[in-house]
Order: structure tokens, then C-alpha cells, then sequence
């Protein structure tokens, strides 16, 4: 009787789900605490489970990207809401999440303040994954921009379609794993960026193309592309996403001190300003843009298909940091649009983070959702099965600095070998 109640419990929410619209952004968000926002992320993930193809699941994906950067700009955690770890069972085939090994306590490392005095350290052999070229030799120029991108959350999904062949039905299934960082830094990230800044001025110089100062060259030539949008500042992140297809990753984007970023569309920095683009070709003047992205999760996902010919699906993330270029090139030339890329990203081999599961949901222990499919079943209707995990990322700052400077000086070199 309690499993039945239950059921016609959900089937009601669902049919009300279905009568109504998801805003992106309600008035009373103001008022929702961490713990509200990061259950409510979790609802619209179990709404895309259902409905990812339809009208509400695209409502239900703009309110969760939403909800995630409101809960970062919030100075939530995820390690402060005291979420215990789900007890889940042995995952089936049919529905994997990968394993997750327990926390542990960081290594111990000297303060990060002490790690960025000095001359940065390249990996060997990883400039060369810069490829491109830039003639700045013997021109004017100045840095518009040196953005640099810090993951702090994302998600991965897998999942089967449910398919009907030979009289048989087969149910989908569908794996989420999202992630986010737990104690980010936001001081530390700021002096890494101003330090890796100093070192990208210092390699261009000894490349031979000195850059001028920005504000007497701006006044005296003008701008191409304005620079006129905040980076992240202390209380105020400013966070980038983007859509990888099988999951997406969020940026907090960080500039050095003092230095504002160029606005961005869909097709890039755009056209710009088209007379001030001719005058720098004409007086050979240039002014440059500069991307990098540290990303600090490797993602794996069995994709989708249909579950006539694959068995269950799985996704997972765990700790690895990369340097890659963005949706940006990784530098751009203003007036001669000259660009260099990052072919393959960059791997920066060491310990810096722990993964640790906080909460999630899984369908089969669900008692409504299985006293339904025991229903669908006898009617020859395979269920559908569905699995989110919900992970922290505990990050020791001191390693987690130590690598990314090292990281981001050698694309530093890799972008000083390639100017002409």
C-alpha cells in the first residue's frame, strides 16, 4: 500500500511538472539558502533525466546554469551544506558511476606565496603544443587582454536511449556526475595570475616584442576590440561556461590587477571596431588577447546510443589538471588577426585534489520509481534507470598553484617561441 501511495505521489508531481514552465530566474531567489539552491540543482537534474529533448528539459538546463553560477557567486560550498555520502549498492552493469577513493587529507606544502617568488619553471618539451604565429617584432603593440580561466565545477553525462525491437523493450539509462570545487581560492588564483602575467611580459620581451603600457597607447591610437567587462574581483566571481557535448565545464575567468576583459559573442571577439582596425594596419600597430583555461578534472563518459546495442552507460571525473586553449584562440592579434592554438592540451602531471562523493540519487532505490516500473513491467514495459552523483573537489591551494604556474608559464614560452 505505502510503495502505491507513493507512486500516484509521483505521477501527480510529474503531471504538474508538465503543466507548467521552468523559469530561468525567479523573484524569490534572493531568499533561497546554499542547501535550497543545491537541492534545487538537483531536481532540474532529475527533470533533464526525464525530459533532456524537450521544452522543459531546455527550461530545466538555462534554471540549472542559473542556480550554478547563483551558488558560486553566493560563496557556497558544497563542503559546508553536511551532506553525508549516499549509500548506494553495487552499481549493475547497466548503471555505472565509477568508484570514487576517499578523501584525504592534502600533502603538506609551503605557503603559495612562497611558491610564485622567482623565475616560473616550464615543462619540457610542453611549448610545443602552441601552434600558430604573430609578427610583433619591430611593431607598437599593447596586451588588451591576459585572460585566464580556473574550472571550479562541471558535469558529465552518459546515457542509452530506451528502445523497442523484436518484441522486447529495452529501458535507458542515464549517468550524471557533477562536480565542484569545495575551498577555491580566490586571493591565491589572483596572485597566481598577476605572477604568470609578469612572466608573459618577461618571455615576450626576451622573444624581442616588448609591449608598451595600455592607457598612453590607447589615447594615442584607439582600440579595436574596447576592453571593457570586470574579471573576477574578491565577493564578485565572474563564471564562463562551456558545453563539451557529454557534459560542460565552469570557468571562474580571472584578468591580472587593474586589467578589464574583452566582451565576447557567439562568434568571438567579432568585428570590432573597423576603421581603428585599418589605422593599426596602416601606422603597424597591433594590440593582443591572450586565453588560457587550467582545467582540474578529467572527464570520461560512454556517450549515448541506443540500449539495443550497448549495455548501460557510465561517467566519471576525478583530479587531473591541463592547460587548453578556449572557445577564444588562445592569442589573438587585433588589426592582422594573426592566432596561435593549443593542438592538444597540456598535461600538468602531480597531486593537487581529492575527489569525495556528498549526495546523489539513484533510481533503483527509489521505493515510487520502482513500484512504477514493477507496474511497466508486467504491462512489458521496460524502466528506465537513472544515477547522479554529486561530487566535491577539495583542492590543496599550495599544489594546486605550484602546477598551474608551471603550466601556464610554458604556454607562456609556447606563445614567445611563435612571435615573429
Amino acid at each position: 500500500m505505502k510503495k502505491c501511495v507513493a507512486a500516484t505521489g509521483l505521477l501527480a508531481l510529474v503531471a504538474g511538472l508538465n503543466a507548467q514552465t521552468i523559469p530561468r530566474m525567479k523573484l524569490t531567489d534572493g531568499e533561497l539558502s546554499c542547501a535550497q539552491i543545491h537541492a534545487e540543482i538537483g531536481q532540474m537534474d532529475d527533470v533533464l533525466a526525464l525530459n533532456a529533448a524537450s521544452p522543459m528539459g531546455q527550461q530545466a538546463r538555462a534554471r540549472k546554469e542559473f542556480l550554478t553560477g547563483f551558488f558560486v557567486q553566493r560563496g557556497c560550498r558544497t563542503s559546508d551544506l553536511g551532506a553525508a555520502p549516499a549509500q548506494t549498492k553495487p552499481a549493475s552493469p547497466a548503471l555505472a558511476a565509477a568508484p570514487v577513493a576517499p578523501a584525504a587529507a592534502p600533502p603538506s606544502a609551503p605557503d603559495w606565496r612562497a611558491l610564485l617568488q622567482g623565475p616560473l619553471p616550464v615543462i619540457d618539451g610542453g611549448a610545443q603544443v602552441v601552434k600558430g604565429s604573430a609578427d610583433l617584432k619591430g611593431k607598437r603593440f599593447y596586451v588588451s587582454e591576459y585572460r585566464v580561466l580556473f574550472e571550479v565545477n562541471g558535469t558529465v553525462t552518459a546515457s542509452s536511449r530506451a528502445a523497442y525491437f523484436g518484441g522486447t523493450n529495452y529501458g535507458g539509462t542515464r549517468v550524471t556526475v557533477n562536480y565542484q570545487v569545495a575551498n577555491m581560492d580566490i586571493a591565491a588564483l589572483q596572485a597566481l595570475v598577476d605572477r604568470s602575467y609578469a612572466d608573459f611580459l618577461a618571455r615576450l620581451e626576451a622573444a624581442g616584442a616588448k609591449p608598451e603600457p595600455a592607457e598612453p597607447f590607447i589615447r594615442e591610437f584607439g582600440t579595436v576590440y574596447d576592453a571593457s567587462l570586470e574579471p573576477t574581483r574578491p565577493g564578485v566571481p565572474v563564471i564562463e561556461d562551456q558545453d563539451l557535448g557529454f557534459g560542460n565545464r565552469g570557468y571562474m575567468v580571472f584578468a591580472p590587477s587593474g586589467m578589464k576583459l574583452n566582451p565576447r559573442g557567439m562568434a568571438g571577439l567579432g568585428a570590432g571596431n573597423l576603421g581603428n582596425r585599418m589605422a593599426f594596419i596602416k601606422g603597424n600597430v597591433e594590440a593582443i588577447s591572450v586565453s588560457i583555461a587550467v582545467n582540474l578534472a578529467a572527464q570520461e563518459s560512454s556517450g549515448s546510443g541506443s540500449s539495443l546495442f550497448r549495455s548501460g552507460s557510465s561517467a566519471n571525473a576525478s583530479a587531473a589538471m591541463e592547460m587548453v586553449g578556449t572557445r577564444a584562440n588562445l592569442f589573438q592579434s587585433h588589426a592582422h588577426t594573426h592566432g596561435m592554438r593549443m593542438d592538444k592540451p597540456l598535461p600538468v602531471p602531480g597531486q593537487f585534489a581529492t575527489f569525495r562523493e556528498t549526495g546523489g540519487y539513484d533510481s533503483r532505490q527509489d521505493a515510487a520509481v520502482q513500484g512504477i516500473q514493477a507496474l511497466g513491467r508486467l504491462m512489458g514495459q521496460a524502466g528506465n534507470q537513472n544515477k547522479r552523483v554529486e561530487m566535491a573537489i577539495d583542492v590543496d591551494t599550495a599544489a594546486m598553484v605550484r602546477l598551474a604556474a608551471q603550466g601556464i608559464a610554458t604556454v607562456n614560452q609556447g606563445i614567445a617561441a611563435n612571435i615573429r
